[in-house]
C-alpha cells in the first residue's frame, strides 16, 4: 500500500533531482523493504551530500511529496500510522565523520553514520558516545536522534539529549539552520536543535549532529544479580545511585527477560560496573554487601554478551511499550506488569534510576496485542505514569496514537508543526497527535 500521489509529481521529482543525484541513487521498484506501518513509498532517494539533501527536499516540497527519512530502519516502527508517504529519504550514504576534536571531547557527524562505526572511530581515542539503544550499533545516529532511543546506560549518562550540542537542520522547503555549536562552552541562545529529539523527523531532517563525548572508563566489569522480587532488585538499583557507585549502567529484568539474557527465570539486576581500579573494587564490594543483604550473590559476566543479548530482546519490534513513572516507581510497576503478562511471553526490563520500563513480546495477534497494550497503559496510569508504543502492527496503530493522550504542551508543539512545515509533507501524521 503506498499514499495516493500523481504520477507526474512522482515523475516531476526525479527529473528535477535527476542532474545532480544519479540513477544509482534513485529507486523507483521493490521498495517494500523502505514501508512504514505497510505503507510502500512510490520513490525512494540516497543523497550523499548535504546539497543533495537539500535538492531532495527542495523538489519533494514543490511536488508536494509525503518524505519519511529513514536511517538504518531499525526504529521505523516508531511513530504514529503515516498519514501520507511517497518519498522515503535514504540517509546511509551521508555517513561522514565531519570534525572529531578529541582535545575538547566533541565530534560532529552525519545522518547516516552508523553507531557502531562511531564508538570504533571514538575507542581508538580514548573516547565514546555514552548513546546505547536497543539494536544497538546498527542504529544511525539521525535514527537514534529522531526516535530519541535510549538503553541501559541511561542510568548514568541520560538520554542523547544530554550529549547533542548542536545540530544543522533541512528544513522541509530545504533550507537549513544551525543552533548550538562544535564547543560546548560556545553554546549560547535556543537550544532548537533539541526540538528535533524524538520528533522522527516532522520538524526538519538532521543534516550534521555535535556532541560532547567521555572518556572511555580504564575498565569495566559486567555483572548479574539475581533477586526473588522486583522489589528487592530496584532497591538495590537505587541504593547503589544514592550511594555514587560507579554503574556505567543498570537494567532490571523480569524471569522471562532473565530467561533469554541471562539463562535463569528469577528476577536479574544486569550492570555494568566501570572506572578505574579502586572505583571498581568499590562498587563490587558495596554491590556484594547490597546483595547479600537481599538474600543472593553476583555473578560475573565479562565477555560483554550480556548487553548484545539485552538489545536483542528489546530491539523495538513486534509490540514494544515503553512505560515512564518515578524511579521509586519502578520495582512496584514492572512488578505488577510482570503479573498482569503472565503466560504472554512478554519480556520486561526497567532502567529503574530512569524510571523507564521496557516491555516487548514477539509478533501476537492484532486484537491480542491491542489487549496487552490496554494492560500496559491501565498498570501505567495506576503508577501515575505515561506510556508510549514504539512498534506495534499496523492495525493496532491505525486505531490509537502511540503517544497516548494529547498533552499540555500540544497547542505548542501544533504551532511548532505549523512553522517548520506548513505544508505537512515531512513524516505527516507520525508524530504525537498525528502532526
Amino acid at each position: 500500500m503506498s499514499s495516493a500521489v500523481a504520477r507526474p509529481s512522482v515523475a516531476e521529482f526525479i527529473a528535477a533531482v535527476s542532474p545532480t543525484i544519479g540513477a544509482d541513487q534513485l529507486q523507483i521498484g521493490e521498495l517494500s523493504r523502505f514501508a512504514v506501518d505497510e505503507m510502500t513509498p512510490a520513490v525512494a532517494a540516497a543523497p550523499s551530500s548535504l546539497a543533495q539533501l537539500q535538492q531532495a527536499l527542495t523538489e519533494a516540497h514543490k511536488s508536494r511529496l509525503s518524505v519519511v527519512s529513514i536511517g538504518g530502519g531499525t526504529h521505523l516502527g516508531a511513530g504514529n500510522f503515516p498519514s501520507a508517504y511517497d518519498l522515503a529519504l535514504l540517509l546511509a550514504r551521508m555517513n561522514r565523520v565531519i570534525a572529531h576534536e578529541s582535545a575538547d571531547l566533541t565530534v560532529t557527524v552525519e545522518p547516516g553514520v552508523r553507531l557502531r562505526d562511531l564508538q570504533a572511530l571514538l575507542a581508538a581515542h580514548g573516547q565514546f558516545l555514552p548513546i546505547d539503544p536497543p539494536c544497538g550499533g546498527e542504529s544511525t545516529v539521525g535514527g537514534v536522534l529522531a526516535a530519541n532511543a535510549s538503553g541501559p546506560m541511561r542510568h548514568a549518562y541520560g538520554t542523547a539529549r544530554d550529549w547533542l550540542i548542536g545540530a544543522r537542520v533541512v528544513h522541509a522547503d530545504g533550507s537549513t539552520s544551525k543552533s548550538g555549536g562544535r564547543v560546548v562552552k560556545n553554546v549560547t541562545g535556543y537550544d532548537m536543535h533539541k526540538l528535533h529529539i524524538g520528533a522522527l523527523g516532522s520538524l526538519g531532517v538532521i543534516a550534521e549532529a555535535t556532541f560532547k563525548l567521555v572518556p572511555l572508563p580504564q575498565r569495566h566489569v559486567d555483572v548479574s544479580i539475581a533477586f526473588e522480587s522486583a522489589r528487592t532488585a530496584s532497591a538495590l538499583i537505587l541504593d547503589a545511585l544514592d550511594a555514587g557507585l560507579s554503574l556505567q549502567a543498570a537494567e532490571l529484568l523480569s524471569p522471562t527477560a532473565s530467561h533469554g539474557v541471562v539463562a535463569d527465570t528469577r528476577w536479574h539486576v544486569i550492570a555494568r560496573v566501570a572506572g578505574g581500579e579502586r572505583a571498581i573494587d568499590r562498587t563490587l564490594r558495596e554491590i556484594d554487601r547490597l546483595a547479600h543483604e537481599g538474600g543472593t550473590h553476583i555473578d560475573r559476566d565479562d565477555d560483554g554478551a550480556i548487553w548484545e543479548r539485552w538489545s536483542g530482546a528489546f530491539a523495538p519490534r513486534g509490540l514494544a511499550l515503553r512505560v515512564s513513572v518515578m524511579p521509586s516507581a519502578a520495582g512496584a510497576t514492572i512488578d505488577a506488569l510482570d503479573r498482569v503478562l503472565a503466560g504472554t511471553a512478554a519480556r520486561v526490563s526497567a532502567t529503574v534510576a530512569a524510571g523507564l520500563i521496557r516491555v516487548n513480546v514477539d509478533p501476537p495477534s492484532d486484537v491480542r496485542a491491542a489487549a496487552m497494550a490496554e494492560r500496559v497503559r491501565d498498570i501505567a496510569e495506576r503508577n501515575e505514569g505515561t506510556i508510549i508504543v514504539d512498534a506495534a502492527p499496523a492495525a493496532l496503530k491505525r486505531a490509537i496514537d502511540v503517544f497516548g493522550p494529547l498533552r499540555a504542551d500540544f497547542a505548542i508543539m501544533k504551532r511548532l508543526k505549523e512553522q517548520f512545515d506548513p505544508q505537512g509533507v515531512l513524516s505527516p501524521g507520525r508524530f504525537a497527535g498525528r502532526l
